[in-house]
């Protein structure tokens, strides 16, 4: 099993980037550290929807944790010390896209490939220097009347790791991706019409619970631009919607174990709530989520604390997964109980995450949609290899 978060933010030096990489998945092995991935990659950019298409590649520098991106000769560059807050970046770094651009990629992590439909992308720079990339929900956005999408990868010395990521959005531009290497991967992007009918089905959900999933929806002069996940709106958007579900499982788990697997030789840890507290046989404790805890993975209890257990960030993975597919109350082992078929059954759910399954092929709708009970097949959309020699990205 593979983490999204944690080969998204791995670093040449430490191996683990500081802010949001839960170690949780056993990834790597012993045996698969001493692998060297190589040093390029080729990646292909395909426009498969005709008209004028430019990318962008965005990223980190393996090595240096330099802020960076790649140019249409393949060559880097370097983000500078800016003279102030939202300098407009000083060089043209985009890649026109006909047919078929091909380029050698470097190793990076952090990364993305963007894409804009007959039209470019405004980059600025911040003192670090630090890169401010497109905003999807900000309205004052110069990028935001766009039609443009991205994917993610890392690409690092064990392997070269991509997936097309719905946690935080999707898009009329649609994106896909193949990985050839030891192996050949292919993920699909989304079918057309799935923006149109997802923006159907939020306003449907919207109209039936009364909480604004209809906002998600963001609209431009030509129709539907992009559906944004919950956590676009801000924290305030869906606060105590989670409440009653959290209550319920409490007063559940004070009277009977909850169970949690963490996979790949981890063990299984028992948890009871003691109090307001959620506590686990090793000592791990997890206060009561709220919604925006549980919507981004990434606060309260669910903060990714680097410095955390390798144990607590297995069962911090599979709880967030838990409570984010409704499944936690009525299955008290995780996360080998629930079926696919199980998830977000509930009224309360991550509605965000079941509508965009059930309009996409595959990919991450959350950041812990990469947890599985073994053997259950893979929601995430994620293609890695250890000896990756093409990767295409394709958009239209």
């Amino acid at each position: 099993m593979l983490s999204r978060r944690s080969l998204l933010t791995v670093t040449g030096a430490t191996g683990i980037a500081a802010a949001t990489s839960p170690w949780w998945s056993g990834a790597f092995t012993a045996s698969a550290k001493e692998v060297k991935a190589p040093e390029t990659c080729e990646l292909v950019l395909e426009n498969t929807g005709g008209g004028k298409l430019n990318a962008y590649i965005t990223g980190h520098e393996f090595g240096t944790d330099k802020w960076m991106l790649v140019k249409a000769d393949s060559s880097k560059y370097l983000l500078e010390e800016p003279g102030g807050p939202n300098t407009p970046l000083p060089e043209d770094c985009s890649i026109p896209v006909e047919s078929s651009t091909t380029i050698t990629l470097p190793r990076m992590y952090g990364a993305r490939v963007y894409f804009v439909r007959e039209d470019t992308l405004e980059f600025f720079v911040n003192p670090g220097p630090a890169l401010v990339e497109p905003s999807f929900a900000n309205e004052s956005d110069a990028n935001f009347p766009k039609i443009w999408s991205f994917c993610e990868f890392t690409f690092n010395d064990q392997q070269l790791y991509s997936n097309i990521s719905y946690v935080d959005l999707v898009t009329a531009l649609p994106i896909g991706l193949t990985l050839e290497g030891d192996t050949s991967t292919t993920v699909d992007p989304l079918p057309e019409g799935a923006v149109e009918k997802i923006a159907e089905d939020l306003k449907a959900q919207a109209s039936a619970d009364g909480q604004p999933w209809d906002k998600l929806v963001l609209a431009g002069d030509g129709g539907v631009l992009r559906c944004i996940a919950p956590q676009g709106l801000g924290e305030d958007a869906f606060s105590g919607y989670w409440d009653s579900y959290v209550n319920q499982v409490w007063e559940k788990y004070a009277g009977e174990d909850l169970k949690v697997d963490i996979q790949g030789g981890g063990g299984v840890f028992t948890g009871r709530v003691q109090g307001d507290t959620l506590t686990f046989n090793d000592g791990h404790t997890f206060s009561k989520p709220v919604a925006t805890d549980i919507f981004t993975c990434n606060s309260g209890p669910f903060a990714n604390n680097p410095d955390d257990p390798d144990a607590k960030k297995g069962i911090l993975a599979r709880l967030a997964a838990a409570f984010n597919r409704s499944t936690i109350l009525d299955f008290p082992e995780q996360p080998s109980e629930p079926q696919p078929e199980d998830f977000y059954k509930g009224d309360i759910t991550n509605h965000w995450a079941r509508i965009v399954h059930a309009n996409s092929p595959i990919g991450y709708a959350f950041p812990y949609d990469d947890v599985q009970g073994d053997g259950h097949p893979d929601q995430s959309g994620a293609a890695h290899d250890g000896n990756p020699r093409r990767w295409t990205v394709r958009a239209g």
